[in-house]
């Protein structure tokens, strides 16, 4: 039985409704890893991709059924998710594509400058936060319109 104006099969929504709940916690490890590598900490190669196609949640994201992706509760969510990517970019290039910093500056020490870029990243790591959470919610909306339309 497929549910009325989704097209999507009524047995397959509690499937989705899981899909939806592992790619959250796909978005919200990444989110970790994020806010740990941006103030300081070591994180393995891979674990946070750049790109919005890339991480896990993208994998899962672009690769839904047309039947789910149509739904304008889940076409809400590409924006706020490469939204989080843009501003996560931007931290990275804050904290480490920084030029090389002159022989001057390394004698003199950077900590100015060092302490410069981490108050800019932890500005943009509370809107990497807002954003996110803003996507959690939106996801929030797609999972109710879909448990409403599983009766």
């Amino acid at each position: 039985m497929t549910v009325v104006g989704s097209g999507i099969p009524a047995a397959e929504i509690d499937q989705i409704l899981q899909q939806i709940r592992r790619a959250k916690t796909a978005h919200l490890r990444w989110r970790a890893y994020a806010m740990a590598l941006s103030t300081g900490y070591a994180v393995e190669e891979g674990q946070l991709p750049m790109d919005h196609t890339e991480c896990q949640f993208g994998h899962w994201y672009y690769s839904v059924p047309e039947e789910l992706s149509s739904l304008p509760e889940f076409q809400a969510v590409e924006q706020p998710h490469q939204q989080v990517h843009a501003i996560y970019r931007e931290i990275f290039q804050q904290l480490f594509n920084q030029p090389e910093p002159s022989f001057w500056q390394k004698l003199m020490g950077q900590k100015a400058t060092d302490a410069e870029n981490r108050k800019i990243a932890e500005k943009k790591l509370e809107l990497l936060n807002d954003k996110s959470r803003e996507m959690l919610d939106v996801l929030d909306v797609l999972e109710k319109t879909l448990q409403q339309m599983q009766g």
